[in-house]
């Protein structure tokens, strides 16, 4: 035999190696390769839910800070919803979810959980002065009364809750208890603008129309220096 002869070819043989490869493997394949990118990313996901309680805290810590600044405070809501859900006796944390929801306009869930706080952190001045400030909005003077009370006894040196536990008194009618709180208010803060107000008006509600007038002329200079 001539060794240079070579066998004609053969087109079928080509043709029996691709139907080797069956016609539904190759239109599955795409769909295969669909199915492990998806088992990848469920992969990422069942290590995210390994990750330590603090890294969660701190990641939904960031995502509820960036909702914020967007101003979707639903979301900032969900977000450090999951904050409180990693560690349940953070104060703090309780805290800046009760501010969440005030921005929420959730006011039943806020008191709630500032009261949370004061359970969690009895000497929490925050929750207390938010909580009065809630339900001094809600008109429910005698509560606002008692939480302010106690946020000017944790931090007596809070112009902002001086003058809202004088403006409590004086919603109940308490008004020389409103003048000395709202006194020390300006104490704290001589340009305490609204503290001379409210003190004007409840000077006036005593018929002491002279130290209403005073308080007025301060008040004005106040709005003229700030002009």
């Amino acid at each position: 035999m001539n060794k240079n002869y070579k066998e004609p070819y053969d087109s079928t043989e080509d043709m029996r190696q691709t139907e080797k490869v069956p016609l539904s493997f190759r239109i599955q394949w795409p769909i295969m390769k669909l199915r492990n990118s998806i088992t990848g990313l469920v992969g990422g996901y069942k290590k995210l839910f390994k990750m330590a309680p603090t890294d969660l805290k701190t990641m939904y810590r960031k995502k509820a800070r960036a909702m914020d600044r967007r101003g979707d405070t639903q979301k900032c809501v969900n977000f450090m919803e999951k904050v409180a859900s990693t560690d349940r006796k953070d104060p703090d944390v309780f805290y800046q979810l009760g501010i969440a929801y005030e921005k929420n306009r959730e006011t039943k869930a806020a008191i709630q959980t500032y009261q949370r706080v004061v359970k969690i952190k009895p000497d929490h001045a925050k929750a207390h002065y938010r909580k009065g400030i809630l339900y001094f909005r809600k008109r429910e003077y005698k509560k606002a009364l008692t939480a302010l009370e106690e946020a000017v006894r944790l931090k007596p040196d809070s112009a902002d809750a001086n003058f809202r536990l004088g403006q409590a008194n004086d919603r109940l009618n308490e008004y020389e208890k409103a003048i000395t709180f709202f006194k020390k208010a300006v104490e704290i803060n001589p340009d305490f603008l609204q503290a001379y107000k409210n003190m004007a008006l409840t000077y006036d509600s005593m018929d002491k129309h002279k130290e209403a007038v005073e308080c007025l002329k301060r008040a004005i200079e106040i709005e003229e220096i700030s002009a």
